[in-house]
């Protein structure tokens, strides 16, 4: 699965060359799932040109709710507190889903060596 997030902000700063380019070189069997919270000309032809039958799925500015959704940002001050932090959340918290964004793959991979442990 390769999931392109805030692909209309990605597109309006100049980096459609390297999309294009990561899409080029994606399986033709993996799932893609973009999102944008705009739909302009330049995320439609992204659609157009590299998905499959794409299903689109727009929402109404006034219907944007993030009722039942709890977002936190903790800034961490160091790299090797991340791991406790994020412990500390899923031990005070009751966690069903989540979203963790991180900025590379080798710590997409430690980390989730680290919670399947």
């Amino acid at each position: 699965m390769f999931v392109l997030d805030e692909a209309d902000e990605m597109l309006s700063r100049g980096f459609k060359d390297q999309i294009y380019d990561i899409f080029q070189k994606l399986n033709s069997n993996t799932q893609v799932v973009l999102l944008s919270a705009t739909m302009p000309s330049d995320v439609l032809e992204v659609t157009k040109k590299f998905m499959r039958d794409p299903i689109r799925i727009l929402v109404k500015k006034e219907e944007l709710t993030l009722e039942g959704i709890r977002q936190f940002y903790i800034n961490v001050e160091r790299e090797e507190w991340k791991l406790d932090t994020l412990c500390d959340l899923y031990e005070t918290l009751t966690i069903t889903q989540a979203v963790i964004f991180i900025n590379t793959r080798r710590k997409v991979d430690w980390l989730t060596e680290k919670m399947h442990a």
